[in-house]
């Protein structure tokens, strides 16, 4: 038996993660699989983690500052069986090195303990690998995130579809500069196209003055859209709408990391603005061009569309290509859980 800790709610990128990584452990690991939600840990969970072969963490940005105990609130000292990560990632502003990141003492103090009890732990992108060895931890593998490996389509390859009739732009988690202005430039770039702009945390994020900020902001930014022909997906908590929108489009373009490696994993083209460090790391990782939030500048994004069409898809076969070649480092992880 397996357990893992997830923390899957309003973002329907990471309730993707936690269903791509369970599908691994699922294969190569052990059927039986214990999900546990990463804020709801109580006493009576610590037998259970006691019963596991191992207790996985699972998750998208963990390596924060304070991972423990705000992200995984963990008592290692209480669990017998390893505590491992599994396809974690570093989160940071797109302006920061990995070498000045600085954990707490506290949360320090938690990693280096439970990968001093795993054989290797699972990284979703060179960035934070860097970041771990940078505090002393060298037994990290960058297996990339289990998002990549839909196990229906590791073996398919990628077409490149020159006419797509879908396409789907991803909305940012925070309004960005040109975020409107590209809309605009999508509009006339593909004026016969089905055009679908989607909110990974709904157009509504949260009920609080920040959520309602957002909401005020994105319910006139889909306003706008609607009336210039775009539809509006939200997907708030949501893999199957996810899935679903998704799997039907021909082409992916914005800010959502998961609908950017969805999109990859099921060989459909996809084009990733990068709005801080998680999207950076996949970048790197994937041997794609870094595509960062600027001042309101479009012209590096439309170019990268033009580019993608005149080669032919090349940057996409690329990246799947990377995506297939790391499979066997993910696999090794695997094996020693």
């Amino acid at each position: 038996m397996i357990v893992t800790i997830c923390g899957a709610y309003q973002n329907a990128g990471d309730h993707l993660i936690g269903d791509r990584a369970r599908a691994l452990l699922r294969t190569f690991v052990d059927s039986d699989i214990v999900t546990v939600d990463r804020r709801a840990i109580t006493e009576a969970h610590y037998e259970l983690f006691n019963k596991a072969r191992a207790v996985i963490l699972c998750g998208g940005p963990a390596y924060q500052r304070e991972i423990y105990p705000k992200v995984y609130p963990i008592e290692r000292e209480r669990v017998g069986a390893p505590i491992v990560p599994l396809g974690l990632g570093w989160k940071s502003a797109t302006s920061k090195a990995p070498e000045t990141f600085k954990f707490t003492p506290q949360a320090l103090d938690f990693i280096r303990s439970i990968h001093d009890r795993a054989e290797l732990s699972s990284a979703r992108d060179p960035l934070t690998v860097e970041v771990l060895e940078k505090n002393g931890i060298d037994n990290a593998l960058m297996t990339g995130c289990p998002v990549w490996y839909d196990l229906n389509y590791l073996d398919v390859p990628y077409r490149f579809n020159g006419e797509p009739k879908t396409i789907v732009y991803s909305m940012p988690a925070v309004m960005q500069p040109g975020t409107w202005e590209f809309l605009l430039w999508l509009t006339k770039r593909f004026p016969k196209a089905r055009r679908i702009v989607s909110f990974h945390h709904g157009v509504i994020p949260a009920t609080d003055k920040k959520g309602r900020q957002k909401a005020a902001q994105f319910l006139r930014f889909s306003a706008a859209a609607m009336l210039r022909g775009w539809r509006i997906s939200s997907l708030a908590s949501s893999l199957p709408k996810l899935e679903a929108l998704y799997g039907a489009a021909d082409l992916h373009v914005g800010y959502r990391v998961h609908a950017h490696l969805f999109c990859l994993s099921r060989r459909i083209s996809s084009i990733l603005i990068n709005e801080d460090s998680r999207g950076v790391g996949q970048a790197k990782a994937l041997g794609a061009r870094n595509l960062v939030v600027g001042g309101g500048d479009i012209e590096p994004f439309q170019t990268e569309i033009e580019e993608h069409f005149k080669t032919r898809g090349e940057g996409i076969e690329r990246s799947v290509g990377t995506m297939r070649d790391t499979f066997p480092t993910m696999q090794r992880f695997l094996k020693t859980l």
